[in-house]
């Protein structure tokens, strides 16, 4: 039978309980934080003029926790949240340990056909304030890398409609540094008004 053993590191680390302590702790600050961010979505203005789907604003939020999303903690808070097998529109917050927050507006089925043409004609706008447009296949990715996203920026206009007019979903995001932490939560409520004001700024 091999022998188990430990480098270096991981021994200086296994004696050492401080460090989970101190995980611990910011991941319950996290989830404080993320309760905070429900409420202030919640009472934002937008929230009670937007025109969700039939049940968005009853099914409340859910914050979801983990340790392995690419081997690292997590916590998800989704609010406003709808998701069928057919649709999907859903704001999704996520902290992501060793990286940064992610916030995201992800619409699929009719949600998708409903919005994305506004979407498409709002290029400029989503431009100017940094957004960014997921690029795969799979929806289920959530970070930044491996290029999984693109800055809107990058693309002209017609790039941007053609690459919503492949997919059967939409997802716009954008990272908030940890550096941020004290302004995370209006800077977050900002941009997700800025988000539902952009879909029903040319619909009718």
């Amino acid at each position: 039978m091999e022998t188990v053993s430990l480098t270096p590191a991981e021994q200086a680390l296994v004696v050492n309980a401080d460090w989970i302590y101190l995980k611990n702790s910011v991941l319950e600050k996290v989830m404080t934080l993320m309760g905070q961010l429900h409420l202030a979505l919640q009472e934002a203005p937008v929230t009670n003029t937007f025109p969700f789907p039939e049940g968005v604003l009853r099914a409340g939020a859910k914050i979801s926790r983990g340790e392995r999303y690419r081997e690292l903690p997590y916590i998800i808070l989704d609010y406003p949240r709808l998701f069928s097998k057919d649709n999907i529109f859903a704001f999704r917050t996520m902290f992501w340990w060793g990286h940064y927050f992610i916030a995201t507006l992800h619409l699929a089925g009719e949600e998708k056909e409903k919005y994305g043409h506004v979407i498409a004609s709002a290029w400029r706008q989503l431009a100017e304030q940094q957004f960014q447009v997921y690029l795969q296949e799979d929806p289920w990715q959530h970070d930044f890398e491996n290029g999984n996203y693109k800055l809107i920026s990058a693309l002209s206009e017609l790039e941007f409609k053609q690459l919503l007019d492949r997919r059967s979903f939409i997802k716009l995001a954008k990272p908030y540094s940890f550096e941020e932490w004290g302004k995370l939560v209006p800077e977050i409520v900002r941009d997700y008004a800025l988000l539902l004001r952009g879909l029903t700024s040319t619909t009718g």
